[in-house]
């Protein structure tokens, strides 16, 4: 009878941490997209009246026709074009963003629909009842110190499960920086040849689309980031004492890399800060991997004590 109260409290406590994970994690997504959509939507404005800038240029005037016998309109064109594309990179940024966040959220209302979880606050409910009038009829100090190993067995595995989570998003975190950093080196090549050592336009071409195939990867470091991110915190909620992860400011590192990329005099300076930046996350996301490698170690050190004290207490 024991061991079948164990096991179903087990798997009871098992659905109803990850129903409360699934939760807070639908409540974390929906308050990034709210926030998201208000920064789209505020990059859209911006884009558009950078367009209607270029447009103003371009069309025919008397002012226009003074400033080109001037060689200013150019300039001034020039500035437009690159504020206007500026604008596009963090309009398309953000776009992207909204939706991977739109897409996490309905992922999260599916599971959270799953029949297992429509029950399990009376399904807990009964259990504690049923368990109550069993320590009562079964009440020993060797019965009630199995229970509190039991009870302590379930928060550890539990603090595994969430350790091992947040690893392999660390994981995949280093492998999309470590995409991105690849490809803004070739960038930055493109970069240097371009500005020092006059590439022309068949370089500058190739140095710019080296920065625009760098948006997907950059944004792909992002949203990997931001996974680690919630496994992070999934893993400082499971924690009984205090394991603070100092995370700095890993992931936020956005304006780095897209504010003035399309300048010219900028982009060489822009692009070797970005990279910098990018080494610098790296070397946070494995230190902090490092930190939930001791953690899951000193987890199964735990667990190795509770299952000799457990045994010491059948075999005595």
């Amino acid at each position: 009878m024991r061991q079948d109260i164990l096991e179903r409290q087990h798997s009871l406590q098992e659905k109803r941490v990850k129903q409360r994970r699934l939760k807070k994690r639908l409540e974390q997504t929906s308050h990034r997209l709210t926030a998201m959509k208000q920064e789209r939507d505020q990059f859209h404005r911006q884009l558009t009246k950078e367009q209607q800038d270029v447009v103003k240029l371009g069309k025919f005037s008397f002012a226009k026709m003074i400033s080109e016998w001037t060689g200013t309109w150019d300039e001034k064109m020039k500035k437009e074009i690159e504020e206007a594309a500026e604008a596009e990179l963090k309009f398309n940024e953000a776009e992207k963003h909204v939706i991977d966040l739109e897409r996490e959220a309905d992922q999260l209302r599916k599971q959270l629909k799953d029949p297992s979880y429509t029950h399990i606050h009376e399904d807990w409910e009964d259990f504690l009842k049923e368990k109550e009038g069993w320590i009562r009829l079964n009440d020993s100090v060797s019965n009630q110190t199995l229970q509190k190993i039991a009870d302590d067995r379930v928060r550890v595995y539990s603090m595994l499960r969430e350790i091992d989570e947040a690893l392999e998003a660390g994981k995949k975190a280093e492998h999309a920086l470590a995409g991105a950093m690849k490809k803004l080196d070739s960038a930055e090549g493109m970069s240097m040849w371009d500005t020092f050592l006059g590439g022309g336009l068949f370089v500058s071409a190739l140095k710019y689309s080296e920065i625009n195939s760098s948006d997907d990867l950059v944004h792909q470091a992002q949203r990997a980031l931001r996974h680690y991110e919630t496994e992070l915190m999934d893993v400082q909620d499971a924690a009984t004492e205090s394991f603070q992860i100092n995370k700095n400011d890993i992931f936020t590192f956005t304006d780095v890399f897209f504010d003035n990329i399309f300048s010219d005099w900028m982009v060489h300076t822009r692009i070797t800060d970005a990279k910098k930046k990018l080494h610098a996350v790296m070397q946070d996301v494995r230190r902090i991997q490092d930190q939930l490698e001791r953690k899951r170690a000193a987890s199964k050190e735990e667990i190795r004590r509770l299952d000799q004290q457990q045994e010491d207490i059948i075999m005595s």
